[in-house]
């Protein structure tokens, strides 16, 4: 496994370290949440990719680890804002923010969150990182702005699902290892080369979450089950249901989410071959992904990599 690398362990260690400091307020009810946030763990992934990109050029523990910080906070600044506007009651087993505090708390704590994004690299992103992290946030607010327009549309297409989901989760594991790739001083075509092989793996990541809304127990995936389609999020095992020969089947389950729970909708698709569509996308992902590190020159981060893709395979989906 990934994890067990000394490299990556040690350097994982620091981070913890560094956003334990990074989450610190005054307000002693935010600092408790922020905490729980922080000790709720998650995968990481994205700091890791910061560290992994790093390694393709001169490495700097010092820069890549604050950097692989800010780009922790980034991801829970969103999550923060994204169960406020999902309502979600739980994520990883515990209360969200906006439950435990309100919402106007929660979203002044996501704009603290991404404020302390900025500072923790303050000192030293040059301009053109600078300009990356906030496209890619931009990029992140146009992929959750498109979620938001197309909740409760049931003729929500695949082309607009893979736009939205690019937006919304890829872009930010893209730029996890393009920016530690820069901060190590790689050219423009290494950093963007992996950039797209981080996008690669968002893409597959959140196929695989959005199959694992159906297929999984509410204790494996953090939150409740369903959740995204009873807020309106249609993902691409409905869209897909939705261009079967089942259409009037999941529009009706769909309409019946909240009384039943979702058991509907569960029938009709295991009546369709939805999951299945969707499993074969996301593998293709996983595919150009892998065969891209492949042609990635040797170095700790390509075998690391390699194992983060495959265990995208080994999530039960």
């Amino acid at each position: 496994m990934w994890m067990d690398n000394d490299f990556l362990q040690g350097e994982m260690q620091k981070v913890e370290e560094q956003l334990k400091k990074a989450l610190k307020t005054r307000n002693k009810s935010v600092q408790q949440e922020l905490t729980k946030l922080q000790q709720s763990g998650g995968k990481r992934l994205r700091p890791v990719l910061t560290i992994l990109g790093g390694t393709f050029g001169e490495y700097s523990s010092k820069e890549v680890t604050a950097l692989a910080v800010a780009i922790e906070i980034i991801h829970m600044a969103t999550l923060i804002h994204d169960d406020i506007i999902d309502d979600t009651k739980l994520r990883r087993g515990s209360e969200t923010m906006h439950t435990a505090l309100g919402n106007g708390i929660a979203v002044y704590t996501g704009d603290f969150l991404f404020s302390r994004a900025f500072m923790q690299i303050a000192d030293f992103a040059e301009t053109n990182l600078m300009k990356d992290i906030s496209k890619g946030i931009a990029y992140i607010c146009d992929g959750e702005i498109d979620q938001n327009e197309q909740r409760y549309s049931k003729s929500t297409t695949f082309k607009q699902y893979l736009k939205r989901i690019g937006g919304k989760t890829a872009v930010l594991f893209a730029l996890s290892l393009a920016s530690g790739a820069h901060k190590a001083g790689c050219n423009r075509k290494m950093s963007s080369k992996l950039g797209v092989i981080g996008k690669d793996i968002g893409m597959a990541f959140q196929i695989i979450d959005d199959i694992l809304d159906f297929t999984s127990k509410e204790c494996s995936i953090g939150k409740p089950a369903f959740n995204d389609v009873i807020q309106g999020v249609y993902t691409l095992p409905v869209i897909y249901a939705l261009e079967s020969k089942y259409k009037k089947e999941t529009e009706q389950a769909l309409d019946m989410i909240t009384e039943d729970g979702g058991k509907s909708l569960r029938e009709v698709l295991e009546k369709t071959d939805a999951i299945d569509k969707s499993r074969k996308i996301a593998m293709k992902y996983i595919e150009k992904a892998r065969k891209k590190t492949m042609e990635l020159p040797d170095a700790i981060g390509k075998e690391l990599i390699l194992n983060i893709i495959d265990q995208q395979i080994s999530r039960k989906f």
